[in-house]
C-alpha cells in the first residue's frame, strides 16, 4: 500500500510574526504569516500548519488573531498550535479558524491531554508535536518551543520515554499511533 504525499508547510510564528530559527534559537522575523499561508494555498499545498512557538515559552495562549488571519487568508486546511493548555484554549484555537489542533508542551506535562481533545474534536483533529533533535546518543525531545528538555530520549530501536509517542503514558489516539510508526522508521 502506498501513502498520498502531501505538501504541509509549518509556519513558525512568535504572536504575530512568522519567524525563522536554528535549534529553535535565535529567532528573526520573516513577516505575515497569512501572507506565507496565502502563497503557499497558490502554490498547491495541501494544508497549512501554524504553530506559536512562543506561546508555551512565553506562557500565554495563542495568539489568535494571526490564527483568524490565516485562515480567512486559505481554502486549504489549517492546523494550529501553541499555548494550547486546555479544552477551552482548544475551542477558542477552533473557533478562530483551525480545522485541526496541535500540542506539544502540555501534552508532554499531561498526557491525558490528548485524549480529552480527541474526544472532544475528534483523533483525526488533533496533532502531538514533537520538538525534536538529534543528540549523541539518538534523538531528544524538547517542550517549549523547543527550548526545554521534555524528558523524552530516543535511541536507535529504544522506547520513548514520556509523551515521545513510543510507550510510557502515551495515550491511544491516532495521531500518537501515526507518531509513534514514524518516529520508528
Amino acid at each position: 500500500m502506498s501513502l498520498a504525499r502531501r505538501i504541509i508547510p509549518c509556519l513558525d510564528t512568535d504572536a504575530e510574526w512568522m519567524v525563522k530559527g536554528v535549534q529553535f534559537g535565535s529567532l528573526r522575523q520573516l513577516g505575515d504569516p497569512a501572507d506565507f499561508a496565502a502563497r503557499y494555498d497558490r502554490e498547491g499545498a495541501d494544508e497549512v500548519v501554524v504553530l506559536d512557538i512562543a506561546a508555551s515559552r512565553d506562557r500565554r495562549p495563542t495568539f489568535l488573531e494571526t490564527i483568524r488571519r490565516v485562515a480567512r487568508a486559505l481554502s486549504i486546511p489549517l492546523t494550529a498550535g501553541g499555548g494550547i493548555r486546555n479544552l477551552d484554549d482548544a475551542r477558542a484555537v477552533v473557533e478562530a479558524g483551525a480545522d485541526k489542533l496541535t500540542v506539544n508542551t502540555a501534552a508532554v506535562e499531561r498526557p491525558g491531554l490528548l485524549t480529552e481533545l480527541a474526544a472532544k474534536f475528534g483523533s483525526q483533529a488533533v496533532v502531538f508535536a514533537i520538538d525534536a533533535r538529534r543528540e549523541r546518543s539518538g534523538w531528544g525531545g524538547g517542550a517549549r518551543g523547543g527550548g526545554e528538555g521534555a524528558g523524552t530520549r530516543r535511541g536507535r530501536g529504544g522506547r520513548g520515554g514520556r509523551g515521545a509517542g513510543g510507550g510510557g503514558n502515551s495515550p491511544p489516539t491516532a495521531a500518537a499511533a501515526r507518531e509513534r510508526r514514524r518516529v520508528r522508521s
